[in-house]
């Protein structure tokens, strides 16, 4: 069934190039869901909208016209919507399931499709009720369609104003409450601009705004903060000398990098040191908060977060799997989670419910009053930050799976044969889908945590979401221990027919 692109599914959503998802695969793919929803779920409401992406446009329209030809209430969102004004819209309607038409940070060439079930549960391979998105592949594979059941509904939602002023709220942000920080903030021509820029004006930053307008054909380049390219223009704005920071989101918005006017970044594990003091008034109630943190994160910023009376708990990368990871154990304390690919989590309460959702605006916010409030702890994160050495996340496309994991295999070997320990399940013996690598350092680290310079951690995946691609980050106390791991890396990869160098 190759024509049916079974390679769209990928452990966190739905990704694929757009002219390999035909209209007549769209539409299959939308009665799968449709099926999945009701006879699944149980479900009859259905929130649908979509990112800047030239072809979201298209699906939309596909998708309200099946979902109210099939007799669901669909509530729609026309309108260009970030990410997480999406999980927002959903959270305002629990009892419904939804769809974001996007591709996040991929190509602008390419698709996808964002879902979640009633309450905001994340649907993943292998995540969320009634079997997730291997069920709706299964049934995409079938081609199931459901009854049409009664007459559809059509409303047209617009949660806007609610969003921005709630996020506001939430992080403790008046208006003029963050005068005097000038801020460069580069959309990358994705889907978070309006929000950003209404909510930093209403608080009375000075900002400098760059590529605001959502346009599907991505001008700048890829929208990915990580891609040097789409951001060193914005880059140079930055280091002219006249603004605090610089902040750079991606095509739907819910990435965020935080960038010092020198243009280093800060990584979230050193920005979440800055917001846990604030994210502690936010639950007063829990005495002992904990956060997870992906297994790349620095292990000083680990340590500085639990010094502040966190628990710190190592997790998988996938934003789905760390939203339903944040919502099981929301009981045992767990607040907060960062991944090093620049996404921030948050367990929101709201009317008596918890929902695990990303709110970047919520985070852009209070990390603006952080450093609005103690610039002095932001100089002294980055010098921290600058006494270890780090090559962030790149990879290597092989030519089949069957390479890449050989490769993967390879790598850890050749460290562990050098006398390091190797990781691959979390606390909880959860599988990490992905192999943590360290040497001099424990794989618990706490408040007390004795450290050197001589440690090195390695983290190595392989992506779920880009084909034939494997991911590694080193970090070490020293640059001659991180350039050791990064050569060990590259030279075992060679032997599998690596391609060039990729970073995005």
């Amino acid at each position: 069934m190759a024509h049916l692109d079974l390679s769209m599914f990928k452990a966190y959503d739905i990704r694929t190039p757009a002219q390999q998802l035909t209209l007549d695969l769209s539409e299959r793919l939308a009665y799968a869901e449709a099926y999945y929803f009701r006879e699944n779920l149980g479900v009859q409401k259905v929130i649908l909208c979509r990112d800047a992406r030239l072809s979201g446009a298209r699906y939309l329209e596909q998708g309200i016209r099946i979902f109210r030809d099939l007799g669901f209430e669909v509530l729609a969102a026309p309108q260009v919507s970030s990410a997480c004004l999406f999980y927002y819209t959903c959270m305002r309607h629990p009892d419904a399931a939804g769809v974001m038409y996007g591709a996040s940070h991929n190509p602008g060439g390419d698709t996808g499709q964002k879902i979640v079930a009633p309450g905001v549960q994340p649907i993943a391979d292998g995540c969320g009720p009634g079997g997730g998105l291997q069920t709706i592949r299964r049934l995409y594979e079938q081609g199931a369609r459901p009854q049409r059941i009664g007459s559809g509904k059509l409303r047209i939602v617009n949660y806007f104003d609610d969003y921005v002023r709630d996020s506001m709220r939430l992080a403790d942000v008046s208006p003029g409450d963050l005068a005097g920080l000038r801020i460069v903030l580069d959309f990358l021509s994705g889907a978070a601009g309006q929000e950003m820029i209404l909510a930093f004006t209403a608080a009375g930053a000075e900002i400098e705004p760059r590529n605001l307008v959502p346009d599907g054909h991505f001008p700048s380049g890829a929208p990915n903060p990580v891609v040097h390219a789409s951001i060193a223009p914005s880059l140079e704005v930055l280091r002219s000398g006249r603004f605090d920071l610089g902040m750079f989101f991606d095509g739907d918005g819910d990435r965020l990098d935080i960038v010092a006017p020198d243009g280093r970044q800060i990584s979230p594990a050193f920005n979440l040191i800055a917001l846990v003091p604030r994210l502690r008034a936010l639950f007063p109630d829990i005495p002992h908060p904990n956060v997870y943190v992906d297994l790349k994160a620095n292990p000083l910023a680990i340590i500085r977060i639990a010094r502040q009376g966190f628990g710190v708990h190592v997790i998988r990368n996938g934003h789905s799997q760390i939203k339903q990871a944040l919502g099981k154990n929301a009981a045992a304390g767990f607040v907060a989670a960062v991944e090093e690919s620049a996404h921030y989590y948050l367990n929101l309460r709201r009317e008596g419910a918890v929902f695990p959702i990303e709110n970047t605006l919520f985070y852009a916010l209070l990390t603006a009053r952080a450093w609005r409030e103690d610039p002095a702890l932001y100089r002294d994160l980055l010098d921290l930050q600058q006494t270890t050495f780090r090559e962030r996340e790149w990879g290597y496309h092989f030519p089949n799976d069957d390479l890449r994991a050989a490769a993967l295999a390879a790598v850890e070997e050749a460290f562990v044969r050098n006398g390091w320990q190797a990781m691959h399940r979390m606390a909880d013996g959860a599988a990490m889908d992905a192999t943590l690598l360290r040497d001099g350092l424990p794989f618990v680290i706490d408040a007390d945590t004795p450290l050197t310079e001589e440690w090195t951690q390695v983290a190595q995946r392989a992506s779920q979401s880009e084909r034939g691609l494997a991911r590694w980050e080193v970090t070490a106390g020293t640059a001659a221990r991180r350039d050791a791991a990064v050569r060990l890396i590259e030279e075992t990869v060679r032997r599998f027919q690596a391609g060039q160098k990729y970073v995005g």
